[in-house]
């Protein structure tokens, strides 16, 4: 695998900086303790099962569901549980979705520390863009090197290689609408202790994870809350594993926003904003 170091990375691969206007102040760093926030119980998360899943029991949110439903399930098949197999039950890496047949946007933390194994070879990364309950994982793309790690905002490329039938990448959109529905598509991990007991069971509970507490496919309903040029708050319930997510607009069906993380003082989770992700896959595009 090709890849960088993690001087390299921060030193060298900045794509397009010299030539790309100014940016604004960085987005406000994730607690680096627990990278993902449980804002609120309810509604409970949704269970992808064979890249579909059951409507939630809220009635407000059932019509918005059941509107979405086709954009939703288009959309499924190209978000991918990140992981790091020599990693055995730690192998979650997180989350990665495509935005090409062969890139894939995650967040720069998920893979940040994997960079020096990843050129020695001595670990390697996949993105399986099945891991749905109940599911066989038998759409394990193998990630053949690191793209870019952007500097300022938390957002990777990878390229991958589909060895099936390829899923497009998703449409990502420039403008944020304020009011309109959003959900987060990833894969939230089990976590230890830290929340109600009660709660967590109900949302979490029921076949949540595999074995090793890796999380299967979810869709994480909730509402945009503000944004700036650097950053987009949502109260969509994740957990870690959720990191790299799509924050998907479900009135239009397209992606707004890359999660990342979570701010505990305002309880709310973080999302770099898609125009943010458009710019950046652009100038890579231009030097690829």
């Amino acid at each position: 695998m090709q890849t960088m170091t993690s001087q390299d990375t921060l030193e060298g691969h900045e794509v397009g900086l010299s030539t790309a206007p100014a940016e604004p102040p960085a987005a406000p760093a994730a607690d680096s303790s627990a990278l993902e926030l449980v804002s609120q119980w309810f509604p409970c998360p949704l269970t992808v099962r064979a890249g579909t899943f059951s409507l939630p029991p809220e009635p407000a949110w059932q019509a918005v569901v059941r509107a979405a439903r086709p954009q939703l399930e288009a959309m499924l098949g190209a978000v991918g549980r990140l992981e790091c197999p020599e990693l055995g039950p730690l192998s979650q890496c997180g989350t990665a979705w495509l935005v090409r047949d062969d890139v894939a946007v995650t967040n720069r933390h998920n893979i940040l520390s994997l960079l020096d194994d990843l050129q020695r070879g001595t670990r390697t990364l996949r993105v399986d863009l099945c891991a749905e309950a109940d599911a066989p994982a038998d759409r394990r793309c193998p990630v053949r090197r690191v793209l870019y790690i952007d500097p300022i905002h938390d957002l990777a490329f990878v390229q991958v290689s589909q060895e099936r039938t390829p899923h497009a990448g998703l449409a990502v959109v420039d403008a944020i609408v304020a009011g309109h529905p959003v959900a987060v598509i990833g894969f939230p991990s089990h976590a230890e202790g830290g929340y109600p007991e009660a709660e967590y069971k109900h949302c979490f509970g029921d076949g949540w994870f595999d074995r090793d507490g890796r999380g299967y496919k979810r869709i994480s309903l909730g509402r945009v809350v503000s944004t700036s040029a650097a950053l987009l708050e949502h109260d969509c319930t994740t957990l870690g594993g959720s990191s790299g997510g799509a924050v998907v607009d479900l009135v239009r069906g397209a992606v707004i926003g890359l999660n990342y993380g979570e701010s505990r003082d305002r309880r709310l989770n973080l999302g770099v904003p898609g125009w943010v992700v458009r710019e950046r896959l652009e100038q890579l595009e231009r030097l690829r």
